[in-house]
C-alpha cells in the first residue's frame, strides 16, 4: 500500500493528468489531496470534472479542502442559498476568520483571493453578479461540499495549511485552512500544503512534511508517499 498526498493543484489540469499517470495509482493505494483544487491556473473546472471521475475509480480517495475552497464555497452559498445544505460559512465558523473578513462581502474575498480563473473556467466573465455562479454545475458544488478539513492515517494528520497541537481541530479551522510558519507535529507528522517550499521540491522536517512546489506559480506539482518519502512532480 501507497500512502499519496498530493498537494495544491491550483487549476493546473495538464500538470495533476501527467502526474497521475506517472504516479498510477491503484486500489491498493490510498490518495489524499490536499486541497486548493481551483483559482489561479487555466482550467480549475476541468482539474473538479477530473477529480469528481477519479473518486469514482478510487472511491477510498480523501479531498481535503483548502482555503480557496473555502472562499468558493462561502461565495456559493451566500449567492446561491440553498445550494449546499446545512453548510456554514467560516465566518459562522470561526472568530479569527470573521475578525479579518467582517463587513466584506463573500464573492467579493473569492475575487481577492485568484477566484476570476475558476469564474472564467466556467464561461463566467466579470462583472459577476449571484445568478451568474448558478451555471456552475451542481455536480462540482457537491464535490466541494464532501471535502474534508483533515485526516488521520498511520501516524500522519494531512491538512491543507497546519495544525497546533493540543487544540481540537474543529476549534482551529481558520489555522488548518490558513495556517502559516506554525510548529510541526510532535505526535504526529502533519502532512501540509499551501506555503510554497522555497525551491520547487518537497521539505521534510520532524513532525511535518510540506509538499506546495508552487504548481500555481508555474512550478511542478508533487505528489508524495508519505510512508517512504518518495515523491513524484509533473
Amino acid at each position: 500500500m501507497r500512502l499519496i498526498a498530493i498537494a495544491d493543484i491550483h487549476g493546473h489540469l495538464e500538470k495533476l493528468k501527467r502526474l497521475l499517470e506517472i504516479v498510477s495509482p491503484t486500489n491498493g493505494d490510498r490518495l489524499v489531496f490536499l486541497g486548493d483544487y481551483i483559482d489561479r491556473g487555466p482550467d480549475p473546472a476541468g482539474v473538479i470534472e477530473h477529480l469528481i471521475q477519479l473518486a469514482a475509480r478510487f472511491p477510498q480517495t480523501v479531498f481535503l479542502r483548502g482555503n480557496h475552497e473555502q472562499v468558493a464555497m462561502d461565495a456559493l452559498v451566500s449567492c446561491i442559498p440553498g445550494c449546499l445544505s446545512g453548510y456554514q460559512r467560516l465566518a459562522e465558523r470561526d472568530d479569527l476568520y470573521l475578525m479579518k473578513t467582517e463587513h466584506r462581502r463573500d464573492l467579493d474575498i473569492w475575487l481577492r483571493n485568484d477566484g476570476t480563473s475558476t469564474l472564467l473556467s466556467y464561461g463566467i466573465n466579470l462583472p459577476v453578479d449571484d445568478e451568474d455562479l448558478r451555471v456552475i454545475p451542481k455536480t462540482h458544488i457537491d464535490f466541494l461540499g464532501r471535502t474534508k478539513l483533515w485526516h488521520r492515517e498511520n501516524g500522519f494528520l494531512f491538512v491543507h495549511a497546519g495544525a497546533m497541537e493540543g487544540r481540537p481541530l474543529d476549534r482551529q479551522i481558520d489555522t488548518l485552512l490558513r495556517g502559516r510558519y506554525g510548529p510541526p507535529g510532535t505526535s504526529e507528522t502533519h502532512v501540509v500544503g499551501h506555503q510554497v517550499t522555497p525551491d520547487g521540491q518537497p521539505y521534510f522536517e520532524p513532525g511535518r512534511y510540506s509538499l506546495d512546489t508552487g504548481a500555481g506559480n508555474g512550478k511542478a506539482l508533487t505528489a508524495c508517499d508519505v510512508l517512504t518519502q518518495e515523491f513524484w512532480q509533473a
